[in-house]
């Protein structure tokens, strides 16, 4: 037995256990008989094992260097490191297409632990089944792992330098794909309850899994933007970049259903929004998923062109076609006949819903423009960061606006306790930007601290309420586990807008070639060039300025040279600090005696409270996740 025949077996053995499972499901659907449904519940651990099974073959292939298979031979050499090796499955198409695959199992086995009725069932499962059978069906004909070479070379080309110049990316394309995946779930109780026509509780029943995506999505957007930051060596961490773009669209549209969703909950209505925004969240996935893996865009993210375009453009517009086809069908059944009054709380999320899928839609048709343009007129243009900065601002202050204001408003009508809130709230937002101008910062910085202090303001409120709340009830503290991570989650957010405003506003960057012993005094340090050092590190070549600094002792920023890289790859040093970042770049160096060094120096404040902002963020949604025991009396939580 060797990785290639081991692999296809475990492939098209998930294939056929996926293919079956969903026509049993369907015929569970359409018969009634439960037999069929006790059959496909069965089938989907066998798809799981499968699909393990085939992902362990490329692991084998890859640990054992077997370069008879196409995927190793291209993607891999004999002298990866081992965390290099073992992360190679999702460093290109065939690779991530099996992680993907393995991942939908999993959560398809995982969404069977919760019980539902066998109607919603069945057709949960074939829907589930039926994106199984697309990601496998896609690996057993025009993308397979497991391709094989009829004459295999000595040694591999190695993964893309980007994938193995830091270990965020053994974490980064993980914690994307199992946010992507787990959109799947909730999507399948969509289209179930449509089906049925039961359309209240699949939101409640669904809560858990997109809080479960949303949080892996937070945390791979979090983790990528620091991997830009960290490797491309330009100071940044988001550049809307076309696949940054598309992989936002998702994080959008399922925050947005979140909030929405809370309304149907209490309030029963925004059936309609719910069903939509779901349906228009799991497309997207498929859609990051098309621009990724196309080759119709260029990005530091996209993989080459490839025969999988079409197959995922398809996938896009099946996806849309059942959940809004089924949507239309039904629109007269979900539609809301309960009013409801703009300022109220109903009336601020859906406000805030329909803000960020705005926003969702011109980051869309900003990155789809250029291929539009050329596609009709051969004219090549391009959609930049001016663009998406003008129009994401304000939408953004919309949101924080909506996000502090929002909960404190009650449901149905304002209660007179809300006015002296919305003064207080006011009052620190005014306070905030004045603070801010009086300080001599820019207006937008200015508004974003007075944002920040609106938002801090309506959480201290909050927070204050709940404890009176609860003390009155005479239950613990800690026990509201969704509002008190609900809390931090909206700190988070109006943290990292914060940091954000000052990242961009106030960032310093200078150049200079510095000749041995030459000192250089920039934002506050002084840099002094020591010299250059070689490395020769075996699957590459890296050359290392060493820099004394008078704050930071000696740093040492690097160029890789890969030998399937016409021009090195810069590896920054950056130095955290509370209030500013500094980051070091070798842009160039003498390549007869190693006398001077170009280098790059670039000050960003506040850039470590964006990854603490986004840890925040993942934290709270642990919180709100993690099991809610029995309510324990105040005076026991005390005495415990």
């Amino acid at each position: 037995m060797t990785p290639a025949l081991l692999g296809n077996l475990g492939v098209n053995l998930a294939l056929a256990f996926s293919l079956l499972g969903g026509v049993l499901a369907l015929l569970a659907y359409l018969q009634g008989d439960a037999r069929f449904l006790k059959g496909a519940r069965r089938l989907a651990p066998l798809a799981f094992l499968s699909a393990a099974l085939a992902f362990s073959a490329l692991e084998w292939g890859l640990l054992t260097h077997d370069f008879s298979l196409a995927y190793v031979a291209n993607h891999h050499t004999s002298q990866d490191p081992l965390w290099v090796t073992l992360v190679t499955p999702w460093a290109a198409l065939e690779g991530s297409l099996l992680l993907w695959g393995l991942l939908q199992t999993l959560y398809t086995v995982l969404a069977l632990r919760r019980p539902l009725d066998p109607w919603r069932a069945s057709v949960v499962l074939a829907v589930l089944f039926g994106v199984q059978v697309f990601f496998f069906g896609v690996m057993a004909t025009v993308a397979s792992p497991f391709e094989t070479l009829p004459n295999p070379p000595q040694e591999g080309r190695g993964p893309n330098p980007l994938l193995q110049n830091h270990w965020m990316m053994a974490v980064h394309p993980v914690l994307m794909y199992l946010g992507f995946v787990g959109l799947s779930v909730p999507f399948a109780h969509a289209v179930a309850a449509m089906v049925v026509r039961r359309y209240q509780t699949w939101v409640e029943e669904t809560r858990w899994w997109t809080l479960i995506a949303w949080g892996f999505l937070t945390a791979g957007k979090a983790a990528g933007m620091w991997w830009s930051y960290e490797v491309l060596g330009w100071g940044g961490y988001w550049a809307w970049d076309p696949v940054e773009n598309a992989s936002f669209l998702p994080w959008l549209l399922s925050t947005a259903f979140l909030h929405t969703g809370l309304v149907q909950k209490t309030r029963g209505t925004f059936k309609v929004w719910n069903l939509a925004f779901i349906t228009l969240a799991f497309a997207a996935t498929l859609f990051g998923t098309f621009l990724t893996r196309s080759g119709v865009i260029m990005s530091v993210h996209a993989f080459a062109e490839g025969p999988v375009g079409p197959v995922f453009l398809g996938a896009v517009l099946v996806a849309l076609g059942l959940g809004l086809g089924l949507l239309f069908r039904v629109a007269q059944e979900v539609r809301d006949w309960v009013a409801f009054r703009p300022f109220s709380r109903e009336g601020a999320l859906l406000l805030g819903a329909f803000l960020m899928v705005g926003w969702a839609l011109v980051v869309l048709l900003g990155t789809l423009y250029p291929l539009l343009v050329e596609f009709f007129t051969g004219a090549k243009v391009s959609v930049g960061a001016p663009f998406f900065n003008e129009v994401s601002i304000p939408i953004g202050v919309g949101l924080l606006l909506l996000m502090g204001v929002g909960p404190l408003l009650p449901w149905r009508r304002p209660r007179p306790e809300v006015y002296r809130n919305l003064y207080i709230l006011l009052g620190a937002l005014a306070l905030g930007t004045l603070l801010g101008l009086l300080r001599g910062y820019t207006p937008g910085t200015s508004l974003a601290l007075g944002l920040f202090l609106y938002n801090t303001a309506a959480i201290l409120i909050l927070l204050r309420e709940e404890v009176r709340a609860r003390r009155a009830a005479g239950l613990s503290l800690w026990g509201n586990g969704r509002r008190l991570g609900s809390l931090v989650v909206h700190f988070g957010v109006a943290l990292m807008a914060l940091a954000i405003a000052f990242s961009q506003a106030y960032r310093l960057e200078a150049e200079k070639t510095l000749r041995f012993g030459e000192a250089w005094r920039f934002a506050g340090v002084e840099v002094r060039f020591q010299g250059v050092r070689a490395l020769d590190e075996g699957r590459r070549f890296a050359v290392e300025a060493i820099l004394l600094t008078d704050r930071f002792g000696e740093v040492r920023p690097r160029l890789h040279f890969y030998p399937q890289m016409q021009a090195p790859l810069p590896s920054p040093k950056v130095v955290y600090t509370l209030k500013d970042d500094y980051y070091f770049v070798l842009m160039d160096f003498d390549r007869q005696e190693r006398a001077w060094a170009s280098v790059r120096v670039i000050l960003t404040p506040m850039v470590l409270w964006i990854w603490v902002a986004g840890a925040l963020m993942v934290m709270g949604t642990l919180w709100i996740l993690w099991p809610v025991r029995s309510p324990a009396p105040l005076g026991e939580a005390k005495g415990a």
